[in-house]
């Protein structure tokens, strides 16, 4: 591949509902995590680095989990820290980071060309990373994003929240966040904006795996400027790569989605292990 492709894991998150560190539980059949799987995949897809955005907490238990990686493909850490911002606030009684718009922007250093971004805790499956790669690699301004069927990203212990996709022409229009998603007598239903609606198993979603041009950390370095800068703002309040990427469409930019029918994986809630353990089992077992 002529091309060097660079992956971005988000992996400073915390899982609330999980219980602990996703990006570090042992799902995979010799004992793996779904980040370690992530970046094998990566990597057969011909991504020849990754830069992890991570808290620096648990950068040796990480890098531990990566000594079972191809000696060739480079990783790098960076931190996703309180202060790190475009401009200068008072965090003042913030105790967090600022989310996942700023997650990407804290890897501004450590990426020169196009990229994917994912998460630590999902595990998105050989064909979107195949596919991720030879999108990336025809060059050009476009941005990129695996989109998932609905029907294959959803937990049989509780409700998730996804990224409900608008596709025209094979372009990315609008992504909108619904919540409480899950089957119910009367069907796939999930709430949004207050209200509970129907939904189709086919319906394509974001999965938050992304693919971007080096273009993309200008629009942050905007988007995080103009957000900390609102007043009133809750120390609680995060900025969100979708929300980023929507006002990227809506002032122009093209985003291609690229559909994939394989199946998500993720660990919503601690019930979901063992299913995903079975289903790596198929895709990762000898």
């Amino acid at each position: 591949m002529s091309t060097s492709l660079t992956l971005v894991v988000l992996a400073a998150g915390l899982g609330s509902r999980f219980g602990g560190d996703k990006q570090l539980a042992a799902l995979g059949p010799k004992g793996e995590s779904l980040l370690c799987l992530s970046l094998l995949s990566a990597y057969r897809a011909g991504f020849t680095r990754a830069v992890l955005v991570i808290r620096p907490e648990i950068e040796a238990a990480v890098a531990q989990m990566l000594n079972s990686l191809p000696a060739e493909f480079e990783t790098v850490f960076v931190y996703q820290s309180l202060d790190d911002l475009p401009v200068a606030t008072s965090i003042d009684g913030r105790t967090k980071p600022w989310g996942t718009a700023q997650a990407l922007y804290a890897a501004r250093h450590a990426v020169t060309g196009p990229m994917a971004v994912i998460t630590a805790d999902d595990y998105y499956g050989q064909a979107g990373f195949d596919e991720m790669a030879r999108a990336l690699s025809q060059g050009g301004d476009s941005w990129n994003m695996i989109s998932y069927q609905l029907g294959n990203t959803l937990s049989e212990h509780g409700g998730v929240n996804r990224g409900i996709c608008q596709v025209e022409h094979g372009l990315l229009k609008q992504v909108q966040e619904w919540i409480q998603i899950q089957t119910s007598d009367a069907g796939l239903v999930g709430q949004y904006q207050g209200r509970t609606q129907a939904l189709l198993a086919d319906t394509p979603v974001s999965m938050t795996f992304w693919g971007f041009t080096p273009s993309i950390f200008n629009v942050l370095t905007k988007a995080l400027s103009e957000f900390i800068s609102q007043a009133h703002l809750s120390l609680s309040a995060e900025c969100y790569l979708p929300d980023v990427v929507q006002s990227a469409i809506d002032n122009g930019q093209a985003l291609h989605v690229w559909p994939t029918t394989d199946r998500w994986l993720g660990v919503t809630y601690p019930q979901d292990a063992q299913r995903v353990k079975m289903s790596l089992l198929e895709y990762w077992g000898d």
